[in-house]
């Protein structure tokens, strides 16, 4: 059987020392994202101790500014989105520019509360409109874990954290294309809806 020469070619990928330079910068930076995405799901899971996860992160993240700074004629969002890199999580952390380990007020405590009360009230909102796709639900459900390890105000043992979390690690398993039951839906308003009174409950109390 006769092989055919044009099937046979070797494909380059680069016509150039500077295009290889890029190949090599752009294969870094998928490789940095996607080990941050992982990173990120080995904590939501308990796979990682504390320590271990910010002293990885701030790694990763420090790699991710020196390999961007070298990917020339895009951004981080249009790089993961042009080569299918599903990794909501690891931006979410490069936008923070922090492990989510590291609390950040920086005296913005109110600006804080109001964007975990809206964000909140937006995800009932999507909910009770009977969005059921992950990839619209979680944005805002990440937002609002965030949100909430961001507040050092909050105490470590404030139950609304830990509904929020169960959560956000449940999605976090799921494909984008994937979609929540109504079941779920009804349940996951049951809980969140708790854990928001319990939030509001605690900002009563820090005002006495």
């Amino acid at each position: 059987m006769d092989s055919n020469p044009a099937l046979l070619r070797e494909v380059r990928l680069y016509e150039n020392h500077s295009e290889r330079e890029q190949m090599e910068n752009m294969s870094e930076l998928f490789a940095v994202l996607n080990a941050l995405e992982c990173l990120e799901k080995m904590y939501s899971r308990d796979y990682i101790s504390n320590e271990d996860y910010k002293v990885e992160c701030f790694k990763l993240l420090d790699q991710y500014k020196v390999t961007m700074r070298l990917v020339h004629g895009t951004n981080v969002e249009g790089f993961a989105s042009k080569y299918r890199l599903h990794c909501p999580a690891a931006l979410e952390r490069i936008h923070e520019g922090r492990p989510i380990t590291v609390k950040d007020d920086k005296g913005n405590v109110f600006k804080n509360i109001a964007v975990i009360v809206e964000v909140f009230i937006t995800f009932f909102d999507q909910l009770k409109l009977n969005v059921r796709a992950v990839d619209e639900l979680f944005p805002n459900l990440n937002e609002l874990y965030t949100s909430i390890n961001a507040m050092s105000t909050l105490p470590e043992d404030f139950d609304g954290r830990a509904k929020v979390k169960a959560w956000h690690d449940r999605l976090s398993t799921m494909s984008a294309s994937e979609e929540i039951t109504d079941e779920e839906a009804r349940q996951m308003i049951f809980e969140l809806e708790a854990a928001y009174s319990s939030f509001i409950k605690f900002l009563h109390t820090q005002q006495h």
